[in-house]
């Protein structure tokens, strides 16, 4: 709904490399979310909050010995803290809704590089162990005679250890190889001695867009996933595009901050 909005707007930055796309996106929404926060609080009493609690902290050095008057103290700094988190809420009703849509775009644009005309991608389908043997097919291509099949149309599904959050585990993988021109495709997969068939979009284009790679798949069958091989965007140390996003936009808000003296 609110791509015909945003699409027109940062649709240019995508002609730069992502690392000067995600910064100029981090600096434009940082200075947005500051200035909403500015002409939304009472600056005069979220500063006055925010050195009581630094006199507090002063105080809490000067009693380390004794640990009451610490805790005394220590009361005080949480209900200053929390008096000034309940007055830094309300310019969040503001910037919920734009860093939301910006997140989306994004992560429909700035997280993965395009399939390119005649690249060979790969496509792999997940399974649980239970599908290990089985054979699954890509049935047909939408439009058709347009893909290349570079490994052949059927594939068995294999045992394959893949790497996890908390560490590895097993699973049942089949690959397929592909490549074709221009265009936008869908792919559809059938297992053997199963009438069900499995979708999954596909963009080929020169231009920086893509179908989301991954389609998770929720139901019965063994199958987990089918992912399109697109190569994501690391453009800082590695990182994908929210943490990048993360770090320039911390730099960004203490300079900022600083600049318009917001509390």
């Amino acid at each position: 709904m609110f791509e015909a909005i945003v699409n027109p707007i940062l649709s240019p930055l995508l002609k730069l490399n992502p690392l000067f796309g995600i910064i100029i996106i981090s600096f434009i929404l940082t200075l947005l979310i500051t200035l909403i926060h500015k002409l939304v609080t009472n600056q005069d009493v979220m500063k006055g909050l925010k050195k009581d609690m630094k006199d507090h902290q002063d105080e809490m050095k000067k009693h380390r010995d004794d640990p009451k008057k610490v805790m005394e103290i220590q009361k005080k700094v949480m209900e200053k803290n929390m008096e000034f988190m309940k007055h830094s809420f309300k310019p969040m009703i503001f910037t919920f809704l734009p860093i939301i849509i910006i997140f989306g775009w994004l992560n429909a644009n700035m997280a993965y590089y395009p399939i390119m005309p005649d690249q060979e991608f790969d496509v792999r389908l997940t399974f649980d162990m239970e599908g290990l043997g089985r054979n699954i097919s890509l049935v047909s291509v939408i439009p058709e005679d347009q893909l290349e099949i570079i490994n052949g149309a059927t594939q068995t599904v294999e045992q394959n250890k893949t790497k996890k959050f908390l560490g590895e585990k097993w699973v049942g993988v089949a690959n397929w190889k592909l490549k074709g021109p221009e265009g936008i495709y869908t792919l559809v997969y059938s297992f053997e001695g199963d009438a069900r068939a499995y979708e999954k979009d596909l963009i080929i284009s020169e231009e920086r867009k893509y179908a989301i790679p991954e389609k998770r798949i929720n139901d019965d069958s063994s199958l987990n996933s089918i992912k399109i091989g697109n190569e994501p965007i690391k453009p800082l140390f590695g990182l994908g595009w929210i943490w990048a996003y993360i770090i320039f936009s911390m730099i960004f808000s203490m300079t900022i901050r600083k600049v318009l003296k917001v509390a």
